[in-house]
C-alpha cells in the first residue's frame, strides 16, 4: 500500500496584489508538479489534508483547474498502474467555513475516486484502511472529542487520521494558537496521523505504534517561508514503512532581506545599502537563469528626514537591466524617524482664547483642544504624525455634537 500526503496547495493566491498572476500562476504549477509525481509514483492513496483552495471565493477557470487536475491524477493512475486511486480531502480554513467551503465546487456524483471528509462523513472504510477526517476548527481540542474520539473506538484495521490544525509537541505553536497535543495523539492507537495548517515540513516521528507526518505547504505562502516544499511517499508494502520526500522547487525566486542600522543613519545611507541587497539578488537571478521577487525589509532609525527621503530612484534601473527581475518592494513600516519638536510646543497662544467671542463655547474648545493634543501625543503615527481613522473617528464625533448642541448648525 502506497500513499501521497500533501497540504495547504492555496490553489488561487495572488499576494502580493501586484504580483497577483505570478503568485496564482506559481501555486498551480505546484499542485500540477505534485500531480505529475503523484502519478509517477502509482500510488493507492492520496491525501490532502486541508487549504486546497485559498478563499471561499474563486474565479470558475482555478476551480476547473483544480478538478481537471484531480481527475488527471486518478485517470492516468489508472492507465499507467492499473490502480484506482483514492482522493482524500478535508476542510482547511482558508476553504471556509463546515456550513460553506470550497469542497464543494469539487464534489461530483461521478467523481468516485474523491472522498470529502467533513462533518457529516467523516469516516471512509475499505477493506485494506480507515481514514478519519478533521477540518479545521478554531477550538480543534473540542471538536477532536466530539468528532473523532466516538470513531476511535472501532479501530480495526489500518488507521489514518486527517487533520488541519497545530500538534504541540511536533509543531512550533505559534501564540495562542488552538491545538491538539502530540501526547494526546499518541495515546489514540492510530497507524498514522497526517497534518496539514502547518507550512513548514517536519520529519517523520514516531507516534505510539505509528506514525506522523506534516508536509508543509506546496509553494511558498509568504516571503518567511523558505524554499523546502513538497509532499511525501509513505510506503507500507512492508511491515516496516518507509517515507520519501518529493521536493517541488518553486518556479520563482522569492526572497527576503533585512536592511537594519544599529545606530541612527541618513536616508542615503539607508538607499545605499537597499540599492546593494536589490543589486545583489538581480545577479543571482541572473547566476540561476530563474525569474523572482524581492522583499527589502528595512528596520532601525533615520538621523534625519523621513523613509520617503531614501533615494530609491535607481530601482527602475535595475529592473529595467533585468527582466527577471519581477518585483521589488522595500518596506520601511518599522523604520524609526528622529525625534521632532511637536507643533503644539511651539504655540504661543492658547486655542481657546482665539473662541473667546464664543462665550462658555470656549471651554468646549479647550477641553477638546486638550483631548486632541493628549491622543497625538499617544498614538500619532511614527512616520507621519497623524492619527489614524479608528483614532480620529471618536474626536470628530465629539466635535459635531458639542457644535450641534449649541445650534450652530442653524441659521
Amino acid at each position: 500500500m502506497k500513499l501521497a500526503v500533501l497540504a495547504d496547495a492555496h490553489i488561487g493566491r495572488a499576494i502580493p496584489l501586484s504580483i497577483g498572476e505570478y503568485r496564482r500562476r506559481a501555486f498551480s504549477s505546484a499542485f500540477s508538479r505534485a500531480v505529475d509525481s503523484i502519478i509517477g509514483e502509482g500510488v493507492d492513496y492520496v491525501f490532502i489534508c486541508g487549504d486546497l483552495f485559498e478563499r471561499r471565493t474563486l474565479r470558475p477557470d482555478l476551480v476547473q483547474f483544480v478538478h481537471d487536475e484531480l481527475y488527471r491524477l486518478a485517470s492516468d493512475s489508472l492507465e499507467k498502474h492499473g490502480k484506482r486511486v483514492k482522493i482524500f480531502v478535508i476542510r482547511g480554513n482558508h476553504d471556509g467555513r463546515p456550513q460553506s467551503d470550497t469542497l464543494d465546487y469539487i464534489k461530483h456524483p461521478l467523481a468516485d475516486y474523491l472522498i470529502i471528509l467533513d462533518e457529516e462523513n467523516s469516516v471512509y472504510a475499505d477493506d485494506r484502511l480507515q481514514v478519519l477526517g478533521l477540518g479545521y476548527y478554531d477550538e480543534i481540542g473540542r471538536a477532536f472529542e466530539s468528532i473523532i474520539k466516538p470513531s476511535l473506538r472501532s479501530l480495526g484495521r489500518f488507521t489514518v487520521l486527517m487533520l488541519h490544525g497545530f500538534v504541540s509537541g511536533y509543531h512550533e505553536v505559534p501564540p495562542y494558537s488552538s491545538s491538539l497535543t502530540f501526547n494526546q495523539l499518541s495515546e489514540t492507537g492510530l497507524n498514522l496521523v497526517l497534518a496539514g495548517h502547518y507550512h513548514k515540513r517536519c520529519p517523520p516521528k514516531r507516534i505510539g505504534n505509528g506514525w506522523m507526518l506534516t508536509p508543509g505547504s506546496l509553494e511558498m505562502y509568504d516571503f518567511a517561508e523558505t524554499p523546502d516544499k513538497g509532499f511525501y511517499i509513505a510506503d507500507y508494502s512492508t511491515s516496516d514503512p518507509s517515507f520519501k520526500w518529493v521536493p517541488l522547487e518553486p518556479i520563482h525566486l522569492m526572497k527576503q532581506v533585512n536592511v537594519e542600522s544599529h545606530g541612527p543613519e541618513k536616508p542615503t545611507q539607508f538607499g545605499s545599502r537597499i540599492m546593494g541587497a536589490v543589486k545583489e539578488f538581480s545577479e543571482e537571478l541572473k547566476r540561476r537563469s530563474k525569474p523572482g521577487y524581492l522583499r527589502v525589509y528595512v528596520k532601525g532609525m533615520l538621523s534625519e528626514g523621513y523613509p520617503r527621503d531614501i533615494p530609491l530612484e535607481g530601482l527602475d534601473e535595475i529592473k529595467s537591466e533585468n527582466p527577471l527581475l519581477i518585483w521589488v518592494d522595500v518596506d520601511t513600516l518599522d523604520l524609526e524617524c528622529p525625534p521632532v519638536v511637536s507643533l503644539y510646543d511651539l504655540e504661543r497662544v492658547e486655542a481657546p482664547e482665539s473662541f473667546a467671542a464664543f462665550g462658555d463655547f470656549a471651554e468646549d474648545v479647550r477641553e477638546m483642544h486638550s483631548r486632541v493634543r493628549d491622543v497625538l501625543e499617544e498614538e500619532a503615527s511614527i512616520q507621519t504624525g497623524l492619527l489614524t481613522q479608528s483614532h480620529r473617528a471618536p474626536l470628530i464625533n465629539e466635535w459635531v455634537k458639542r457644535f450641534e448642541a449649541r445650534g450652530f448648525w442653524r441659521g
